[in-house]
């Protein structure tokens, strides 16, 4: 087998898991749980924000998609238009598209209103009670129920993309 290959599948499959597993988890167990024990969440989201979260998220779910990519146009050109037309080269091709599509909307809407809301809980210690910290944590909804809106449905798209790497091989 070609090192190179080897390599990317090695990256896809290991920046896969944990891209996956992540959002899994933050999905189903760390953002109900962080919603549930109020204020005192933002403490521990504002924690992992500046463990940089949301940079190193983005860069193992680029890392995933570009060695994907590199392997489905390595298997297109080694093996030509007879596999490009498979069932196999379908499922993965799904799999990408759910994949993307995730990424997208990972990035764009849950990073950006996670990096909205960091700025704001960062000034909330500095805010005195009142009607300034009212506001402020009035401001604060709006990025957590976009964030706990979309974050199900990424989950969803990356549970896809997972299912459909699994078989693509064997379809």
């Amino acid at each position: 087998m070609d090192p190179v290959f080897l390599v990317m599948r090695l990256l896809h499959v290991c920046f896969g898991v944990f891209w996956v597993g992540v959002i899994v988890f933050a999905a189903t167990m760390l953002m109900p749980s962080v919603r549930d024990t109020g204020p005192d969440g933002g403490k521990v989201m504002l924690a992992l924000l500046r463990r940089g979260y949301m940079t190193i998220l983005p860069v193992a779910a680029l890392l995933t998609i570009v060695s994907g990519f590199w392997m489905y146009m390595k298997l297109m050109s080694t093996i030509g238009p007879v596999w490009a037309g498979s069932m196999s080269a379908r499922v993965y091709g799904l799999g990408a598209a759910a994949a993307v599509v995730a990424y997208g909307l990972g990035f764009f809407i849950i990073r950006a209103n996670a990096l909205k809301l960091r700025v704001l809980m960062e000034a909330l210690p500095n805010t005195p009670e009142g009607p300034a910290r009212a506001a402020l944590m009035e401001q604060m909804a709006g990025p957590r129920a976009r964030m706990a809106a979309i974050s199900p449905w990424v989950a969803g798209l990356l549970i896809i993309a997972t299912i459909t790497m699994a078989i693509g091989r064997y379809v």
